[in-house]
């Protein structure tokens, strides 16, 4: 039964698929037959577009903003949206934690539904129950070359995404965001600023004071992280304030499994997850993972790891690496300014360490760069044709780009440089992003960089050392998609997911403080499966399975 369910569900998305190329393809011969055949909630193009001209030109949306932000009525890209397709909105904008509270509300009602809502992180049960109960309508008819020409653009060039957001009857009930930071390496294959969430770095300077060479195996660091705890490195007369290694144990960007890759993998996926050969595991039931908590523990009893690692927040770690007597030896971060400040210049990057028997393996994030739950439509809009219309143009790369951080002219400088490429201006930031984005759907294509407008440098220069520096000795590529969960895999990963990782979070812990992972190893791999854990993987299993028949 489950087998024939899975082969239902594959041939409905990949009929799903072949409807979008067919919509955003040729308007001639046999795709424009079938693209006027397709009459499913929206009739053909034709009756699609006669209804955007003729229809109702005034919609309510239901969106989520940023706690920064004004009313979406008061953006300068709306305003120009709405000018362009000759459309008034009546918005109701939420931000913060009543958010999903009032979204609740309208879903479980049923009653005074918007015509869409937009950036209201929708989940995906929001998504399939609204879908088959008729509150939320089928959209792939609409995207088509006459109505959402800027989304077929993306298509186009992103062929697999419209497999992100088909849902597991065939239909796809929301529009997608894509939002890549990437590069190409060597094997012709496109990774994002994400691959790798934790670059490890030393202390060059103390390196250099101690006479030592830069470490290329955890046995070599080991004794590096010795000397730092045992000399004044800093110079300030104190040879007990050094810190050899600090992290922020469980944290996405500040934990330590860079260095499990000397056990033959890198745990950094916060549900332990990963991919290889096509099969899901879990990492923290694994020979090497256990041999890792084994193994760090003996660090950990000699001091040679910071105390607080269990504890500290993120400014506590940070005013360590900047305080004026710098006290990190090694630490993890996303990069190295932001925790070192001034002493950014005396670190460098301590890539993959090989472990005591020349094993070394890693496992690359998690690399999501689209959504599924940007934008949808309920059953009280007259005009979808229209509103599809409107919200089309965010896909549209110069409009995109506006919709993402802000508009010409206070994000962007009004005129693009000599290349036709825009430039941010000097007020350009976080808090000018968060008072002027549009949360919605976009588009930003790695492509789009150096085209319609300049990547953050600080991005810039993270995906240089991806791919200068770390890539050099990944050999593991596969990592899980943005997949789709059933209703009955939603169900599966939901009642059981958490309580499985504060379990894993926890009893790590105590094995890294005070070690018995030798003698408790069973019971907790038992306890696992009793809670649960080969359902989960089951369910990752099915939904990875499914996406990757789809994307084909």
């Amino acid at each position: 039964m489950r087998k024939t369910m899975k082969k239902a569900i594959s041939l409905a998305m990949a009929l799903t698929l072949a409807a979008m190329t067919v919509g955003c393809g040729s308007q001639s011969g046999t795709a424009a037959d079938t693209a006027a055949e397709t009459t499913d909630n929206g009739g053909s193009q034709e009756t699609q577009a006669k209804a955007a001209e003729e229809g109702d030109r005034h919609f309510t949306i239901f969106a989520g903003i940023s706690p920064l932000s004004p009313d979406n009525s008061e953006k300068p890209i709306v305003q120009q949206m709405n000018e362009a397709m000759d459309v008034t909105i009546d918005w109701n904008c939420v931000s913060g934690d009543t958010l999903v509270e009032k979204r609740n509300l309208i879903l479980n009602s049923g009653t005074d539904l918007p015509d869409a809502f937009m950036g209201a992180q929708l989940t995906d049960y929001d998504i399939i129950t609204g879908g088959a109960s008729g509150l939320l309508i089928p959209l792939e008819s609409y995207i088509n070359e006459e109505t959402m020409p800027n989304l077929c653009a993306v298509i186009k060039e992103r062929p697999a995404l419209m497999a992100s957001c088909t849902m597991p009857d065939g239909h796809i009930y929301t529009l997608p965001t894509i939002s890549e930071m990437g590069f190409t390496y060597k094997d012709g294959n496109e990774y994002f600023i994400g691959a790798i969430p934790q670059f490890v770095s030393i202390n060059k300077k103390w390196l250099d004071t101690l006479g030592l060479e830069m470490p290329t195996t955890i046995d070599e660091l080991h004794d590096v992280l010795v000397a730092f705890r045992d000399n004044d490195c800093n110079g300030n007369g104190d040879a007990t304030d050094e810190i050899p290694l600090s992290f922020e144990w469980g944290h996405w960007c500040a934990n330590m499994t860079t260095l499990f890759s000397a056990f033959g993998f890198t745990d950094y996926n916060e549900d332990h997850r990963a991919v290889e050969n096509g099969e899901v595991y879990f990492q923290a039931t694994t020979e090497n993972y256990k041999n890792a908590m084994k193994y760090f523990h003996e660090w950990y009893a000699e001091g040679l790891i910071d105390m607080e690692v269990f504890s500290q927040d993120d400014s506590q770690y940070i005013a360590k690496g900047a305080a004026d007597d710098e006290r990190l030896g090694v630490f993890t971060w996303w990069e190295i300014p932001e925790v070192t400040g001034s002493h950014a210049d005396e670190y460098e990057y301590l890539t993959y360490l090989s472990g005591p028997d020349g094993t070394l393996g890693v496992n690359l994030n998690e690399q999501g760069t689209t959504g599924h739950n940007s934008f949808a439509i309920t059953n009280v809009c007259t005009n979808p044709a229209l509103l599809l219309k409107w919200v089309d143009q965010a896909y549209e790369p110069i409009t995109s780009m506006q919709v993402i951080y802000g508009p010409i002219g206070v994000y962007f400088q009004e005129q693009p440089d000599e290349n036709g490429v825009y430039i941010e201006t000097a007020e350009a930031g976080g808090d000018l992003k968060a008072r002027s984005e549009l949360q919605g759907p976009s588009r930003q294509l790695s492509s789009d960089f150096g085209t319609y407008y300049y990547m953050e440098a600080r991005a810039q220069q993270r995906l240089d050392d991806l791919n200068n520096v770390w890539f050099e000795k990944v050999d593991q590529f596969e990592y899980y998609p943005s997949v789709i969960y059933s209703l009955e895999e939603t169900d599966v990963i939901n009642e059981h997911i958490t309580d499985i990782k504060d379990y894993v979070k926890e009893t790590s812990a105590k094995w890294l403080a005070n070690g018995g992972v030798d003698e408790e190893w069973d019971t907790y791999v038992e306890q696992l499966n009793n809670m649960g854990l080969q359902e989960v993987v089951a369910a990752w299993q099915s939904a990875y399975d499914r996406y990757m028949e789809a994307a084909k």
